[in-house]
């Protein structure tokens, strides 16, 4: 069992790292998200993006280590803020910090294995036969025939044909078809969908990223919640913290800010300084309903309830806070009814 000198010089030695750790991550993950695996998404136009892929193979793997890189580093400060929670309360549960250490592993793992999967597509997009996306641009006309639509004029010859990698030139159908260009890029994206989701590692790929959102999510979460609880965070950091945790799969960006305030938090850099548990080596909850003041960091408070006894004491004017000689009451209470009654 650690002495309270020991968890504060142990918090101490480590803040600087643990604070740089967090800002650096979140901008090494923001500088790579554009340029990795995780800006391949499988919505319209994942054909061409593929196919920039396939041309620039080392940008991708690069990206992606950074990104990597990035989400490992956030162990750094989850870790230091649950030690931090530990050493200040007994109900923190010790056994999830095998989990906060590898949720971010997971994720930065989920997003290398998702570098081979996009390789491995755009490979065998690029490979896809020209007669496959004619077969499915015949199937397209025929189901807008079937529908009462027109058939679109081609710009490629009677067939309709185009090589997965080319671009077709854009043509004007009738009125209420769907031009031939359209139904070449939609059958090009259903191709790359295809090959994205045959890759061999697809599998891995998603339940490993599965399991490093939702170990994440929690790991987030928890620290936060006792961050809070111990007075290592505000309440509105906290409770950010935790609304961004929970909804950290759709709003990953949000949640990456918080972790810039909590770096600059732990390296001391915030205006204000840290919270006072941190110093104390104690949990000190924050009190509901007000800010904690100076008097709550140990600071001797005015006496609410002054001797009456005492000479120096006197009643006090309503309003203004002085004290009244007694011989001016009696004159002061006549112009305070009269004032009541006027």
């Amino acid at each position: 069992m650690m002495s309270k000198e020991q968890i504060l010089e142990r918090e101490r030695r480590w803040a600087l790292l643990a604070g740089i750790a967090s800002v650096a991550a979140v901008a090494l993950i923001l500088v790579s998200f554009g340029a990795s695996a995780s800006g391949v998404r499988t919505a319209a136009g994942v054909a061409d993006r593929l196919l920039d892929v396939d041309s620039n193979r080392s940008a991708l793997v690069i990206a992606s280590i950074v990104q990597a890189i990035g989400w490992f580093m956030l162990a750094i400060p989850l870790v230091y803020l649950f030690q931090a929670a530990s050493a200040r309360s007994a109900q923190v549960r010790r056994g999830l910090l095998g989990l906060i250490i590898v949720a971010p592993i997971f994720l930065g793992l989920g997003g290398l294995l998702s570098t081979v999967s996009v390789l491995d597509a755009a490979t065998e997009f690029k490979n896809v036969p020209a007669s496959e996306i004619t077969k499915c641009v015949g199937e397209k006309q025929a189901e807008g025939e079937s529908t009462g639509g027109e058939p679109a004029v081609t710009a490629t010859g009677p067939e309709g044909s185009a090589p997965a990698g080319t671009e077709p030139d854009a043509t004007n159908a009738d009125s209420g078809a769907v031009s031939t260009t359209d139904q070449i890029e939609e059958c090009r994206d259903d191709a790359a969908r295809d090959a994205r989701a045959e890759s061999s590692m697809s599998g891995i790929e998603t339940g490993l990223g599965l399991a490093g959102l939702l170990g994440f999510t929690i790991a987030v979460v928890y620290c936060a919640l006792w961050g809070m609880r111990t007075g290592l965070l505000t309440r509105f950091w906290g409770s950010l913290g935790m609304a961004l945790g929970a909804v950290f799969v759709f709003f990953t960006l949000f949640t990456l800010v918080w972790f810039i305030y909590i770096g600059l938090l732990f390296a001391g850099w915030v205006p204000g300084g840290r919270p006072p548990a941190w110093a104390s080596g104690e949990a000190m909850p924050w009190p509901k309903g007000r800010p904690r003041g100076r008097g709550d960091e140990g600071e001797s408070d005015p006496d609410p309830d002054p001797d009456p006894d005492s000479p120096a004491s006197g009643p006090v004017l309503e309003g203004f806070g002085e004290e009244v000689p007694d011989e001016t009451m009696p004159e002061l209470e006549r112009r305070k009814r009269k004032k009541r009654n006027g």
